[in-house]
């Protein structure tokens, strides 16, 4: 740790330090490589060879490095400093050459300095915090279950990981979040992609890979003239070769690929006038493997194999031979149907691929990540369309099966109605592990109405006559076997007919009528001695509600995106088919009865005056002023919500209590911290809004609530708006007026 601290601070002052050893570059998927040749390719591509030296090979696509047009905003420039010194010595395995390697030590430090004061000047720098103890532990969990581990390590260190680096030196815990929710944008390459995290996901998993800053970072000033240097410097070492800092980059102006000299240059061992790779020497040979052949064509097949290895598809799935997920990395694949067995964890295989789905849908999923699998953990990342394309017309033209032997069935047997029937209960039961419009009576296998639209009416045919032979270990069960029907009553036992039957059923898509027996017991969720946190998308909310249910009965459902209550209800919690059914695109369904629903809009706001009017809430993307910081658990689990609706920090916590009449109501802790003058807290909003008593106020039809002090109660738009001044700490009291 001493060491370590005397090279940072002999870099940031402008001296030399002595290099830590050099490791090879780690790439994900590469240890994996079929051939040496498919190996050297994904090492030409990674390493950005022909970023420099020109090459008609497709093949040899140099990967972009990271965009740095704005990474000022993303990156600590100390960090940046020390890496540019010494790449491989701060994060080994990098495939960032060492571009200063052949410089004296004095010299090195004091270009790393400039180069870093230049890139510090591209964007504004993040604001900085602390994580959150609660941030970290939700963080770990996902990080090690939505496909992270696929590439990197997990705590324990595992062989082949993509490496990390020191993330806490190098970033904030805003701009991580940020990168981890949009990657593609500052390394359009694919190689991190992006994973579908919404906002407090990304915020949570950056908390955790950020779990030893104990501090703060101090703002970056960077120097203008040393900035200026920078910029000339990140030209003449031909920085922009790899990287974009805003201006256009500069091509290739050295000796094309084919005229280097596999024994020189870059893949030498020592260090000169050329970008410094530590390259193992099983890679200096794959290299030279793949130079040799640089004017040869490379088949479809062989494409496919370099484009899955070099994008590490291979950490998840299995094509042929190639990949498929690795023994010591199993245990991190997850699901959430155990009927399912490893179909419902594992990542479904790439084999045949190009002949089971439509063009359309799978470019869909390798460009965008779309996917079918709710029951698997692991997410399909979104790798780019400008990245995959080539991918989709290769995968059709190699993937192939012999036509379907099948007889159509024609409008006068009513295939639509026939094909109903073989879905539901009496016929095949598809309905029992598929959803159907998002509901499923049991298994949440792939959903029935968009499955002609994803798969090729060829592969359905093969597939269900015969499903162990395209998947192994699938749960599907053969409906055929030995080529005769399980049904011998249905268009005269004939299987093709049958199975046309179906799919022209399926091919009504959400149009399709409801098979029999799909009934749905619903998914009540019950609150017993502790209080209930459920995480997902609530009525007059969206997703990123928070519905807590109390002991007792008593609940309420928090607007995370606006930093206010949503609503509050007694009775039963929620009914939660419509979050976990399905893709989990609809809402929970609040039980129990008289819902009280409170306005949109922000709960706190500055007033001038008694006279000025409530701001409306600006929800242009990226403008918001709200921070959610997440939430504590007493030892009740009932949540404290910590956020910053402005320059100021709020702690917002409910208890369930009861009145001398035994009934249950809400009292609520409001403790707003460093509060601005003129700061006021909006009660409620409603047409009719009456006083009961000191401090004590009828709200509509059916709340009643209690006040720390005297309010200000006032016309606004056709309703009543009650205010309360908001400094120090603050107790209201929610009293549902009805009986439960």
């Amino acid at each position: 740790m001493k060491q370590y601290i005397l090279c940072f601070l002999a870099l940031v002052c402008g001296h030399a330090a002595a290099a830590s050893p050099a490791e090879p570059p780690v790439i994900g998927g590469l240890e994996r490589a079929v051939t040496e040749k498919i190996a050297g390719a994904v090492l030409v591509s990674e390493l950005g060879c022909t970023a420099c030296h020109a090459t008609t090979q497709p093949a040899f696509a140099a990967k972009s490095g990271p965009d740095l047009s704005a990474v000022g905003a993303r990156v600590n420039a100390a960090h940046l400093q020390r890496f540019i010194a010494g790449p491989s010595g701060v994060k080994p395995g990098t495939t960032m050459p060492d571009v200063l390697a052949h410089l004296p030590d004095a010299e090195r430090a004091d270009v790393a300095k400039a180069l870093a004061h230049f890139l510090a000047s591209l964007g504004k720098p993040a604001a900085s915090a602390v994580p959150a103890a609660e941030a970290v532990a939700r963080g770990r969990k996902l990080y090690h279950s939505v496909g992270c581990v696929a590439c990197h390590s997990p705590e324990k260190a595992l062989s082949g990981s993509v490496p990390l680096g020191p993330v806490a030196e190098k970033y904030t815990l805003v701009s991580l979040a940020a990168f981890l929710q949009d990657p593609l944008a500052a390394r359009p390459s694919g190689r991190m992609p992006d994973c579908h995290l919404e906002h407090f996901e990304a915020e949570d998993i950056a908390s955790y890979s950020l779990r030893e800053q104990k501090a703060a970072a101090e703002v970056f000033q960077p120097d203008a003239a040393l900035a200026a240097r920078g910029k000339t410097l990140f030209a003449q070492h031909r920085c922009d070769a790899c990287h974009s800092a805003g201006d256009k980059i500069v091509a290739p102006s050295l000796p094309a690929l084919g005229k280097v000299r596999a024994g020189e240059g870059c893949l030498l061992e020592r260090r000169g006038a050329w970008p410094h790779y530590p390259l193992a020497e099983n890679q200096r040979a794959s290299l030279r493997a793949a130079l040799a052949d640089e004017a040869k064509a490379w088949e479809a097949a062989a494409m496919v194999q370099l484009t899955l290895t070099r994008l590490n598809c291979i950490a998840c799935h299995q094509r042929d031979a190639l990949g498929g997920v690795a023994t010591h990395r199993g245990e991190y694949f997850t699901g959430r149907e155990e009927s399912l067995g490893e179909q419902g964890r594992i990542p479904p295989p790439l084999t045949g691929v190009g002949a089971k789905l439509k063009a359309a849908w799978l470019r869909e999923v390798v460009a965008n990540g779309a996917g079918v699998r709710p029951s698997i953990n692991t997410r399909m990342p979104k790798f780019g369309a400008a990245n995959t394309e080539p991918l989709v017309a290769w995968l059709k033209q190699i993937d192939t099966l012999p036509p379907a032997k099948f007889e159509r069935v024609q409008p006068a047997a009513k295939p639509h109605n026939v094909g109903c029937e073989l879905a539901g209960t009496k016929g095949f039961n598809c309905i029992a592990c598929h959803t159907f419009r998002g509901r499923s009576a049991a298994i949440h296998g792939p959903e029935l109405t968009t499955m002609t639209e994803r798969l090729e009416q060829n592969w359905f045919h093969h597939f269900l006559a015969q499903p162990q032979r395209f998947a192994p270990l699938t749960v599907m069960p053969g409906f055929w076997p030995d080529g005769k029907s399980t049904l011998p009553g249905v268009l005269g036992g004939d299987p093709g007919q049958q199975r046309d039957a179906l799919w022209q059923f399926l091919a009504q898509g959400p149009e399709a009528g409801e098979p029999a027996g799909l009934v749905l017991e619903p998914l009540v969720v019950e609150v017993r001695d502790e209080a209930v946190i459920v995480r997902r998308a609530f009525p007059g909310i969206g997703k990123r509600g928070i519905g807590v249910g109390y002991p007792g009965g008593i609940n309420l459902a928090f607007d995370a995106a606006q930093m206010r209550l949503g609503s509050v209800w007694i009775g039963g919690f929620i009914e939660a088919s419509g979050l976990w059914r399905g893709q989990g695109s609809g809402q929970a369904r609040l039980l129990g009865k008289d819902v009280v629903d409170f306005p949109p809009g922000s709960a706190f706001a500055v007033l001038e005056s008694s006279t000025t009017a409530w701001p409306l809430l600006d929800t242009t993307p990226g403008l918001s002023p709200f921070t959610f910081k997440g939430y504590t658990l007493d030892a009740r689990q009932r949540p404290t919500f910590r956020y910053a609706p402005g320059a100021f920090t709020v702690e917002d916590a409910f208890t369930e209590c009861r009145d001398p009449a035994g009934k249950l109501y809400l009292e609520r802790t409001l403790k707003i911290l460093n509060p601005p003058a003129g700061l006021h807290f909006r009660v409620a909003v409603d047409k009719l809004i009456e006083p009961r008593g000191a401090n004590e106020f009828a709200i509509g039809k059916n709340l009643l609530v209690r006040l720390p002090a005297a309010p200000l109660l006032r016309d606004a738009d056709g309703a009543r708006e009650l205010l309360l001044p908001a400094r120090g700490e603050l107790k209201l009291q929610y009293h549902i007026t009805t009986t439960p």
